[in-house]
């Protein structure tokens, strides 16, 4: 039967140690496996033994990469299985170490919702959905997810949600209906609800002056008019020209002014 007969310590880990049976080396252990076996110098091993050996280590193999994949952030049970069978743990082991994170409070769900909760209110300007997702993703439970999704909802500050959509409108110029259909197209990527969104719609301010509208139709006039003078002929430039322009917002009425302001009658003229 084969004897232990050195155990000595790791260089680079001194709570590694290498173990050694009839003066030939065998393995590296856990300083948990050698406690857990109380393994001495001169003990018998057999191989019956040596085979629990082997699995106790890759367990406690196994708990170590946990802990120090959990030890950057916190971690659901789906994402530390995955990094554990990358890591070449058998999925027989990765059980028994999630089992040992649960029974050690490594991995919490709840705790982890809560905490993805605050930190995407407090450092993002992203609505519920989007945390529901992320939830989705890291496979935490249905009813935990429905449940801290409502909690989100309730606490994002609804003066942070006005700010978000305020920045949106400064950036969107254009007729006030095409500002409210990219800022709600805006909202809805963000993860907001069509609730919200209606809410929100009705603490903004639209106003958008009188000049504003005619320079901004002019110079849309301009690109658009003279992109289809490349395309069509005639009458049928004037057409499509004042078709794109009302699928942008404008009215009627005001882009063929426009069109009259800037000399257009035939659809021949070009735009300076």
């Amino acid at each position: 039967m084969p004897k232990i007969t050195k155990i000595e310590v790791q260089k680079k880990n001194k709570e590694r140690f290498n173990l050694f049976l009839d003066d030939t080396f065998e393995m590296g252990i856990d300083i948990n496996t050698l406690v857990y076996f109380n393994l001495k110098k001169d003990d018998d091993v057999d191989a019956a033994t040596m085979q629990q050996i082997q699995q106790y280590e890759q367990y406690r193999q196994g708990v170590n990469l946990a802990i120090q994949y959990i030890s950057y952030r916190k971690r659901t049970e789906k994402e530390v299985s995955q990094y554990l069978i990358k890591q070449e743990i058998a999925e027989s082991v990765v059980a028994q170490v999630i089992a040992y994170c649960y029974d050690e409070r490594l991995i919490d769900h709840e705790d982890y919702a809560e905490s993805l909760k605050n930190t995407m209110i407090q450092t993002t300007d992203k609505g519920p959905e989007v945390y529901k997702q992320k939830l989705y993703q890291a496979g935490i439970e249905t009813s935990i997810i429905d449940s801290y999704t409502d909690l989100y909802t309730q606490q994002q500050p609804i003066e942070n949600i006005v700010k978000t959509a305020q920045k949106i409108i400064n950036q969107k110029k254009g007729p006030i209906v095409k500002q409210k259909e990219k800022l709600t197209q805006s909202m809805l990527q963000k993860g907001y609800t069509f609730d919200t969104i209606s809410t929100i719609l009705n603490e903004l301010d639209f106003n958008t002056t009188e000049e504003t509208l005619d320079n901004l139709l002019q110079g849309e006039l301009e690109k658009v008019y003279n992109k289809n003078r490349r395309k069509y002929d005639g009458q049928k430039v004037i057409m499509k020209t004042i078709e794109a322009l009302m699928r942008k917002g404008y009215k009627y009425d005001k882009i063929k002014s426009k069109l009259e302001e800037s000399g257009i009658t035939d659809g021949t003229e070009e735009i300076e």
